[in-house]
């Protein structure tokens, strides 16, 4: 007799693997190991190993079903097709600026309810602080403004926010949310997060005497930090961090949102997953690591370290300004040693000093030097090379371009027959070393 048992034919493993990926990715974005800006920014780079991906799960699948006389699923052209134009998609939004999606949750009424009657209360009062050494503000929802006050006492402005069913409710929310400083050996700490503040919004202003430390920490909402004369430390999981005209080190932690530094005596630490960031007028070190939209920098009197999943970035000084994005790099007036390893990112610098090393890949590099002239080593992939040097006291150079040729203003030895174009030579009386590689692009070797 024939078997005459319907014959099933089996679902692809692809489609599930997908979404389970797809959920590995939203946990660890909603845990802050991975920030969703830069998933964002893998998946519009490298989404064609997901086809890769799926053809060999398919290869494999129809294997198994051959082997066992079973039918087989084949590749769905529409599901191609899909991948296709959602990728093609994603990576034109590659440059696109995504930093605002930071901040959606840091809205008044995010977070602590939508429904009901609103009711705002005020309270205001004032604590001597003879002794101590730091003021430390925890909050669950609101923003913090801290200035430095006029005397030795603390003095605050709370502006309280809840929405409840009824005036006796609120009542109630008032009397349990009286907040209170609490003095813990050199430490004078204001606590807002727990029992009846987790219910509303607190904005809070508060002064302080000015020679302690600040220290804050919020949990949904903006904190701001001004005229301070001491070390400060800044965090927030959702909401804009500000610092300015500060007379200590500043430590700025951000899970999301904005950051604003000027005006820092000391040196400034910043990490997290960072929308737009401004830092101008630093005196110390500026050191940067996380996540960022977009960067703004001017006149930092030491150091810049800065490092992300794309870029590392370190020099000795920035006497001009400098911005950075997802896909360009512009900067001024650099002292060196200067180091930068990037991806995808347009380079064009103006008067870099000293020793400079650049590593791109799919960019092109502009560089104007500036006395005194250093080592410079600079290598990009599908990029050209403009360079600028001065012609005194001299330079020796070395540069090689592989399916692209090189142009010179000076005597150098070139050679542009070969598949990988050459050029060398000394010019006037040597010193550094001036070494540039790239792949199916131009170099040119300008004057200054």
């Amino acid at each position: 007799m024939n078997d005459i048992r319907p014959r099933y034919r089996r679902r692809s493993l692809f489609g599930p693997l997908v979404v389970a990926g797809i959920g590995v990715i939203f946990l660890l974005g909603n845990m802050g190991v991975i920030s969703y800006h830069n998933a964002g920014w893998w998946f519009s780079r490298y989404w064609p190993v997901l086809l890769i991906f799926w053809g060999i799960v398919k290869f494999g699948e129809y294997l198994w079903a051959r082997q066992r006389n079973e039918p087989y699923a084949g590749i769905g052209g529409s599901g191609v097709v899909f991948l296709i134009f959602f990728g093609l998609i994603a990576t034109g939004a590659t440059h696109a600026n995504w930093g605002w999606m930071n901040n959606i949750d840091s809205d008044d009424d995010w977070g602590w309810g939508f429904f009901g009657t609103r009711y705002d209360f005020t309270e205001s009062f004032a604590v001597p602080m003879p002794t101590g050494k730091e003021v430390r503000v925890l909050s669950a929802h609101g923003d913090i403004t801290i200035i430095p006050s006029p005397d030795d006492q603390a003095h605050l402005l709370v502006h309280k926010y809840f929405r409840g069913n009824s005036q006796d409710e609120a009542n109630q929310f008032n009397t349990t949310t009286h907040p209170k400083f609490d003095q813990q050996g050199s430490v004078w700490l204001l606590d807002l997060t727990g029992g009846s503040f987790t219910r509303g919004r607190f904005n809070v202003e508060i002064q302080v005497p000015p020679k302690y430390a600040v220290s804050l920490s919020n949990q949904h909402g903006d904190i701001r930090a001004s005229q301070i004369q001491a070390d400060i430390e800044l965090e927030t999981d959702h909401g804009d961090i500000t610092a300015e005209q500060i007379k200590g080190n500043a430590l700025l932690h951000a899970r999301s949102g904005d950051v604003t530094a000027k005006s820092i005596s000391g040196n400034v630490n910043v990490d997290g997953n960072v929308g737009d960031s401004t830092f101008s007028d630093i005196g110390g070190s500026l050191t940067m690591t996380g996540s960022y939209s977009g960067i703004e920098l001017s006149h930092v009197g030491s150091q810049v370290k800065f490092s992300s999943s794309r870029t590392d970035l370190q020099m000795a000084k920035l006497d001009g300004d400098l911005s950075m994005d997802g896909s360009d790099l512009k900067a001024n007036s650099v002292a060196g040693p200067f180091v930068l390893r990037t991806d995808a990112k347009d380079v064009q610098l103006d008067r870099v000093s000293g020793d400079v090393h650049i590593d791109d890949r799919h960019g092109d590099i502009e560089m104007q030097s500036a006395a005194p002239l250093g080592t410079v080593e600079i290598t990009t992939t599908g990029g050209e090379i403009k360079l600028s040097l001065p012609e005194n006291p001299g330079f020796q150079i070395d540069a090689q371009s592989a399916g692209g040729e090189i142009q010179s203003d000076y005597s150098l030895t070139i050679n542009n027959d070969r598949s990988t174009a050459t050029a060398i030579g000394t010019v006037g009386k040597g010193g550094p070393l001036v070494r540039l590689k790239t792949n199916r692009g131009t170099i040119q070797i300008r004057k200054d």
